[in-house]
């Protein structure tokens, strides 16, 4: 969820998605939510911080409850409202290690609608990364650090192959301060937070007028900065995203 309360946000709709206990009320009781979505939007005026993509509409789909715990299940049904929506990008800030039919199906129906889906690629710090970064319809996002090197806690791949397939992108994901539950802030790290820095230039490339999902990815993985070693790599996969490159270079 997200806290629609907060005065550095703007939330346009929502759903709550949480198995039997649905309701109209898609407010943030845990705090991630709001984080992300700070990052993505937050607005431009006087409060506390600016989100990549200050004008794009807010909507908070809410499928884990205030523990952070969420089901497959609530996930493909908020990824169904999604599409039902005509939402154009999703931010994906959890994982899970296995592969889940439902879930896959979702992601395709997904992708297939033209919506751009963005993904964490998991906090374990090893050569592992997470469902449904995993996934070649999304972009899975790995965390740098203040210096552009990858934060100890990022989950990366070692396997180069599998890395061309996974469209991994890098990120800000290390002490990002953004918007928290109760009209408050917080300084968090994670790929989580990683996450909404891509989500939010996607938002940009998408009102500069490309539509397209599959081209939206590609100005995403085309203009992102290159770290590492040279090309893609395990840790940052196609660079760090730059988003005035992507919103100004075609």
């Amino acid at each position: 969820g997200i806290d629609i309360n907060h005065p550095d946000l703007f939330v346009v709709g929502g759903t709550n998605v949480l198995g039997p206990f649905r309701t109209d009320k898609y407010d943030d009781d845990n705090g991630h939510g709001t984080h992300v979505a700070g990052t993505v939007a937050a607005l431009d005026n006087e409060e506390g911080v600016i989100g990549v993509a200050p004008g794009a509409e807010l909507y908070a789909v809410k499928a884990f409850n205030s523990k952070g715990i969420g089901f497959v299940s609530d996930i493909v049904d908020g990824l169904n409202w999604i599409i039902d929506n005509n939402i154009q990008v999703v931010n994906m800030s959890f994982g899970e290690l296995g592969d889940n039919a439902s879930l896959r199906d979702a992601i395709q129906r997904a992708y297939d609608a033209g919506i751009v889906m963005v993904a964490a690629a998991g906090n374990d710090g090893d050569a592992f990364i997470y469902y449904p970064a995993r996934y070649p319809q999304t972009i899975a996002v790995s965390a740098t650090d203040r210096d552009d090197q990858l934060a100890s806690f990022s989950s990366y791949s070692t396997d180069i192959t599998q890395v061309g397939l996974i469209n991994l992108l890098a990120a800000p994901g290390k002490d990002i301060k953004s918007t928290w539950k109760g009209g408050g802030y917080y300084v968090g790290s994670g790929t989580s937070m990683a996450t909404p820095h891509v989500v939010g230039t996607a938002a940009l490339v998408i009102q500069s007028g490309v539509s397209n999902v599959s081209e939206v990815m590609n100005i995403l993985k085309g203009t992102a900065e290159d770290l590492g070693t040279m090309g893609i790599d395990p840790y940052f996969g196609y660079g760090l995203v730059d988003a005035e490159a992507a919103t100004t270079i075609r």
